[in-house]
């Protein structure tokens, strides 16, 4: 409900810019032609241009890590809508049913008085001449005559003659769109004040058709005063006597306009660009916070840095008896530590800290008293038991070699050698 009613707004608008310009600057102006589809262009226009909304996009910074587009409509919970929404829509389409019936009812008269008084073909028009009416006019292709009107031949001719332009020139098209679109804005003055300027458009050119001919202005303008409106006509009839006489005996006698006047309609644009502003919707678009940059270091230094640790000689420590003394009696080398700061580590800026890898630190294995490099090819099925030392029990009992901890690792019975021992009773059990 609520986009209809901005739409119909919208359309309302278009309506009074069209006819603005139309009234300002063209109404009193002889270029009729020209007029008609100026008018019936604006009517098309104030039908069709609002259901295009402007959108712009405004583009926002957020800290947040939310990117993409944010509708600026709110999400709004359906609760329903108020009473007077539904007497309001009610209100509107009693409007629309009554208009519709109407121009039903206008319709079927018509078909019966063809029905009943029967027409006659021509070169393009059909000729009904009945007692029905007391006005003459044209609807479509059919030229509906009052009989009882006492006019004399030429009269008649000229009557003939004015709304077989109607028919010609085929305004029933202009006053069909017309009346659907005041159909649909029947509570808009606006609209009703456009479809009467089209109808006397109409006439215009209707009246310069009838004097292109060669009629006498004289006596056409005597036969215009002569015949009054006595009823309403169906609305999407022509009537010859229609639309003020005296303005249509005025534009008769008017000379042509200049040409240049036409460019009026040129202020149609500024109006319809500032609608476009008035009603343009914002569409937000939310970036997340871009992460400061690091300034990469400026290369100084051609050769890599090498820092070495110098080779320490480490005390063996005691053996636990005679036949590991010479394998343990070798002094200890600790590891050489080679890294190489990188050229780019020599920077301009205040502080740099350069992180060197760390070498990945192996504790100490024994099998059954004896070290190895590794555990690998080990059976775990042939493992009895295994017994891990850290910190200062392992550091206690092999110094410096024994800093990342020692692992000693107990072999089954069918599998130990002759000159195991068995571990400590201090030895904490995995």
């Amino acid at each position: 409900m609520e986009q209809l009613v901005i739409y119909l707004l919208k359309s309302a608008l278009y309506t009074v810019v069209f006819l603005g310009i139309y009234w300002f600057f063209l109404k009193n102006e002889t270029f009729y032609r020209f007029n008609r589809w100026f008018l019936l262009l604006g009517l098309l226009g104030a039908f069709a241009l609002p259901f295009y909304t402007y959108t712009y996009q405004v583009h926002l910074v957020s800290s947040l890590s939310l990117s993409g587009s944010v509708s600026t409509a709110a999400i709004q919970k359906d609760t329903g809508f108020p009473l007077w929404i539904y007497v309001l829509a009610g209100t509107y389409l009693t409007g629309i049913c009554f208009l519709m019936l109407r121009h039903l009812t206008g319709m079927l008269k018509i078909q019966q008085v063809i029905g009943k008084y029967g027409c006659t073909s021509s070169d393009g028009f059909k000729l009904i001449e009945t007692p029905e009416f007391k006005s003459s006019f044209s609807i479509f292709n059919y030229i509906i005559m009052d009989n009882k009107v006492h006019s004399s031949a030429l009269e008649k001719r000229l009557i003939l003659a004015h709304e077989l332009a109607h028919v010609k020139q085929m305004h029933w098209v202009d006053l069909l769109l017309g009346q659907l679109f005041c159909t649909l804005q029947w509570f808009n003055p606006f609209a009703w004040i456009y479809l009467d300027r089209m109808k006397q458009n109409h006439e215009f050119l209707a009246d310069e058709a009838v004097l292109l001919q060669g009629h006498s202005i004289a006596v056409y303008r005597a036969t215009l005063v002569n015949h009054t409106l006595g009823t309403q006509v169906f609305a999407l009839a022509s009537s010859f006597a229609q639309m003020g006489q005296l303005k249509r005996i005025k534009m008769m006698m008017k000379p042509a306009s200049g040409s240049l006047r036409k460019f009026a309609v040129l202020l149609v644009l500024p109006a319809m660009t500032f609608f476009l502003w008035a009603f343009a919707k914002p569409e937000l678009i939310i970036s997340p916070l871009p992460v400061s940059k690091i300034a990469q270091p400026k290369v100084v230094q051609e050769k890599p840095v090498t820092i070495a640790v110098q080779k320490k000689k480490i005390a063996p420590a005691k053996p636990k008896s005679r036949e590991r003394a010479p394998e343990e009696s070798k002094p200890a080398e600790a590891p050489v530590f080679t890294a190489s700061i990188p050229a780019d580590s020599v920077v301009k800026s205040e502080s740099v800290v350069v992180k060197i890898p760390e070498v990945k630190k192996e504790p100490l294995v024994f099998v059954d008293g004896v070290e190895v490099k590794s555990m690998n090819g080990l059976n775990p099925n042939d493992i009895e038991a295994i017994n891990v030392f850290k910190d200062k029990s392992a550091m206690a009992e092999y110094g410096e070699r024994g800093r990342n901890g020692v692992i000693k690792i107990e072999m089954k019975k069918a599998k130990r050698p002759v000159s195991f021992n068995p571990p400590q009773a201090n030895m904490s059990s995995l």
